[in-house]
């Protein structure tokens, strides 16, 4: 039994030594980007002077909230929610805060909010047939209709009233 598992290891080591994506590491090819990861060491526990044992919380980030400038507050937080269904989640001062399932986005009072650089947005999302359905309901002007691209997202784009570009896509498969 031992000399069949220590075969098996030998030829595993090999497999892994001369994987094609070993050899096309040498090629720099896209499938260079994602790295599997090392597997970490195990950690040691000790317990602490007091004889407990004290475990932190490993830092891990939650979400993503764009704060976005815009020219009316009034005007973003109607566009968003009587167009895109988004509700109120918090407003303050001179912020205010929408959300719809899962996103959420900021609004900040600028001036000067229609000058610059607008960045684009792309919104993940499930059942997009019938959130495309509520959109074309409101009458907002889409920037691209519902359609499949090439990487097998099914996505529809607009423009908010400020200039930005969100586009809501999903993955469909191949």
């Amino acid at each position: 039994m031992r000399v069949v598992s220590f075969c098996a290891a030998i030829a595993g080591l090999f497999f892994i030594q001369n994987s094609p994506a070993q050899t096309k590491s040498a090629t720099n090819s896209p499938a260079d980007v994602f790295v599997k990861p090392e597997p970490k060491a195990p950690v040691e526990i000790q317990p602490g002077e007091d004889g407990l044992i004290h475990l932190e919380a490993k830092p891990e980030l939650v979400d993503l909230i764009p704060t976005l400038a815009v020219s009316s507050l009034r005007q973003a937080v109607d566009f968003y929610m009587k167009k895109l269904g988004f509700e109120l989640v918090l407003q303050s001062g001179n912020y205010v805060a929408v959300g719809k399932d899962g996103v959420q986005i900021g609004f900040v009072y600028d001036k000067n909010a229609s000058k610059g650089y607008k960045p684009s947005f792309y919104i993940r999302m499930a059942h997009i047939d019938g959130y495309y359905k509520q959109i074309l309901a409101t009458g907002v002007k889409l920037t691209s209709e519902l359609k499949t691209s090439s990487s097998s997202m099914k996505e529809f784009s607009l423009v908010d009233p400020d200039g930005y570009t969100l586009v809501f896509g999903e993955y469909i498969g191949r």
